[in-house]
């Protein structure tokens, strides 16, 4: 039963991210679309950007409690290229849909679609993969979610 709460709380946390990230990564896109008129391209580049690295620092010390040293390339390098994956498949939808209409809103929910396409994936990789058991730091206790 402790498996199943600890699972479900690192799963909400993760939703938790989840929504951050989108938010960062929505508010940024729009901003760069409507207000800095970049490119389409440029504007998704620069919100995967911007999103990516708190995406990286809160899954990896709130979601799955890693309070050790940073691994490049155990822990960095394949977040990152996890990352990729979605910034490729949403720059292709961005400049996909951007090209056959000029409402952001359309060229946003496109972004969502592809990012979410990788989203489940992710966190089994996460998981199962990059870190799979909770480091706890001992001053700091893990925090239950309700």
């Amino acid at each position: 039963m402790e498996a199943v709460r600890g699972h479900r709380t690192k799963a909400l946390r993760y939703c938790a991210v989840s929504v951050v990230n989108v938010l960062v990564g929505l508010s940024t896109l729009a901003f760069a679309l409507e207000v800095l008129h970049f490119a389409p391209l440029t504007a998704n580049l620069t919100s995967w950007m911007i999103s990516t690295t708190p995406a990286y620092l809160l899954s990896r010390y709130w979601v799955w409690q890693q309070f050790g040293n940073n691994s490049v390339k155990s822990e960095i390098v394949p977040f990152w290229i996890i990352a990729l994956v979605g910034l490729v498949l949403s720059s292709v939808s961005v400049v996909a849909l951007a090209s056959i209409t000029d409402n952001t809103l359309i060229v946003l929910l496109g972004a969502v679609a592809a990012y979410g396409v990788v989203w489940v994936a992710k966190y089994l990789i996460l998981d199962g993969l990059l870190w799979p058991k909770p480091i706890q730091n001992p001053e700091e206790p893990i925090a239950e979610v309700a």
